[in-house]
């Protein structure tokens, strides 16, 4: 597996990831009102969650068939289910802190949104990497 496939797989996660992540923003937040930097951070634990266990899945099961790569499918669910509680407790956890930490208020609905797609973007493009690297032909190519 090539440099360029793992980065592509990994921009086309970001890309997915911020999307969704917006998605449900304006599903639950709107665009209306200022949004509570409390609420706010507590919606980073399953936005984490949901992020890393698509972010390890579905790249790694696209990739696997893509180049004919065998690996059971329970294990690759099993290492999916996780990246996604490690991404839940660790970023999901850490942004969660970072809102408590910073005693505001409330953030204009905006910077509210493109924190919340940033934060998707980059755990899934982080958590894609992780995934792929996985993938036992990578693991031949980088011995």
């Amino acid at each position: 597996m090539t440099p360029a496939l793992v980065r592509r797989e990994a921009l086309t996660s970001a890309a997915i990831n911020a999307a969704i992540g917006a998605g449900f923003f304006l599903a639950l937040f709107g665009l209306d009102e200022r949004v509570g930097v409390a609420a706010l951070g507590y919606d980073f634990l399953p936005q984490a969650f949901m992020v890393g266990l698509a972010a390890a899945l579905v790249p790694v099961l696209i990739v696997r068939q893509r180049l004919g790569i065998y690996e059971p499918t329970g294990r690759i669910v099993a290492r999916a289910l996780a990246l996604a509680a490690v991404s839940m407790v660790v970023a999901g956890g850490g942004a969660l802190l970072v809102c408590r930490a910073t005693g505001a208020g409330s953030l204009d609905p905006i910077a509210a949104l493109a924190t919340k797609m940033a934060f998707g973007a980059v755990l899934g493009s982080v958590v894609t990497v992780l995934a792929l690297r996985r993938l036992p032909m990578l693991q031949e190519i980088r011995s």
